[in-house]
Order: C-alpha cells, then structure tokens, then sequence
C-alpha cells in the first residue's frame, strides 16, 4: 500500500512538469528547468526504474540528477518518496525539507510532504502543508487534499474538523471512498443511524465492505429494526471471519 501511494505521488509530480505548464506559482530560476536536460532525464529514468521495483537504481538516478541540480525541488521529493518507502524515514524527511525549501509554492511538493508527515503521525504539521497544498486554487484535485486532512484529523482525534473535510471532499467528487469510509464511521458514533446507512449504501456501491463497516452497518439496522438487512450484513460479517 504505501509503495502503491508513493507511485500515485510520482504520477502526480510528474503531471505537473517543470516547464511545459502553465506557472501557477513563482517558481525561482533552479525551477525552471529543460524536460531534457541532464537533471530531468535523470529523474525520469528514476521514476521508471522505482516503478520497476529497481529501488537501488531509482537511487542513483535521482543522486544523479540532485549531482546537477541541487536545488532541483521535483529530485528531492522524488527521492524522498524511494527513502519513505525503504523506512530511510531521516533521509526522507531531509529531502522532503529541501523540496520545500526550494519550491515553497509548489502544491504537489506541499502536498507530498504532508502525506510523508501524516504517516509519520506529525498529523497537525502535516494538516498545515495540506492547507498550503489548497491555496492554491489551479491545483487540480483539491477533494484528495481534503480526503487526507480528514484523515489525519481522525488520527489526532479532531472528528468535527475531519467530518467537514470528509464532506467538502465528497461535495467536490461523491465517489471518495476514504471519505465515505470514515463517514460512516462518524455517522454511526453520532448515533445518526439514517446518515450513516446512507453513507453505508453509496460505499457499498463503490466497495465490497470490510469487517469494521460491516459491523457498524449490522448495529445501524439492528437499531432501525431493520432485522432482515441487519442479518444479511451480520452474515457477510460471519463469512469474513471464517476465512
């Protein structure tokens, strides 16, 4: 899971490009860099041997690039994505730093390093660099950005704060699964059964439910005296702890 999270964040590193798009932010001359020139070549080469699986080569590739260019923000980012998911967790940070440090604007460097925090349960600071990541108004998929500042919320225990993130991150796209997960959640430990079978029902359509949700989704019926659904959720339940 957590290499399959990084290879998104590659993905969305490198959609953005460092001189074809349009500049939504200023970004300072060590930025503006040619898609082929020495430094970015080795970048690229980087990405497609960590999505290989080659790790060590990856590496050298990005060492390389950062060889030419060290204050190219994109290289140590992506560097750092390769440490995080070695558990390099000091080199990680360290590179996350100086992504930041050298592209203080750029949202999907912001919103990177605060994933690495949230997994690294330095769940407010990273809260903070989500909410850079969003002040940007062309970054393209704001709902993730508010997805993750819901979980990190959860994790530190702010459930209202996290409940508004869940929900302007459905209001932008009602097919969210994280946020729909955790809606039921919160839903069902208000004690709001009605909201909480509603979530229960738009995340079954999207995902085959697992142990916890389909707990929550028995005791929810079970309230509303809906015996029939409750047992067929207590069923599912029954069969997943067989296997």
């Amino acid at each position: 899971m957590k290499k399959l999270i990084c290879l998104v964040m590659f993905l969305m590193l490198f959609g953005c490009g460092t001189t074809s798009h349009n500049k939504r932010y200023q970004e300072t001359d060590s930025q503006q860099v040619d898609e082929n020139s020495p430094e970015m070549l080795n970048v690229k080469m980087g990405v497609a041997y960590f999505e290989r699986g080659d790790t060590d080569i990856a590496l050298e590739k990005f060492k390389r690039a950062l060889a030419h260019n060290p204050k190219l923000a994109i290289a140590h980012s992506a560097i750092a994505l390769v440490y995080s998911t070695i558990n390099a967790v000091a080199d990680a940070e360290r590179h996350y730093n100086l992504s930041v440090k050298y592209a203080p604007n750029d949202p999907t460097i912001l919103n990177n390093y605060g994933t690495f925090l949230c997994q690294n349960a330095k769940y407010l600071e990273a809260v903070e660099y989500y909410k850079k990541t969003l002040a940007n108004p062309f970054y393209k998929t704001p709902e993730t950005v508010h997805e993750n500042i819901g979980v990190c919320l959860m994790r530190a225990d702010y459930s209202e704060e996290a409940e508004q993130h869940f929900r302007k991150a459905l209001s932008i796209n009602p097919n969210m699964t994280i946020s729909l997960y955790n809606m039921v959640i919160l839903s069902a430990g208000k004690g709001e059964s009605m909201t909480a079978r509603a979530f229960i029902q738009r995340l079954e359509s999207k995902m085959v439910l697992d142990e916890k949700v389909l707990k929550v989704a028995y005791e929810v019926e079970k309230k509303m005296g809906n015996d029939r659904l409750a047992n067929e959720y207590l069923a599912k339940l029954r069969k997943i702890k067989k296997s």
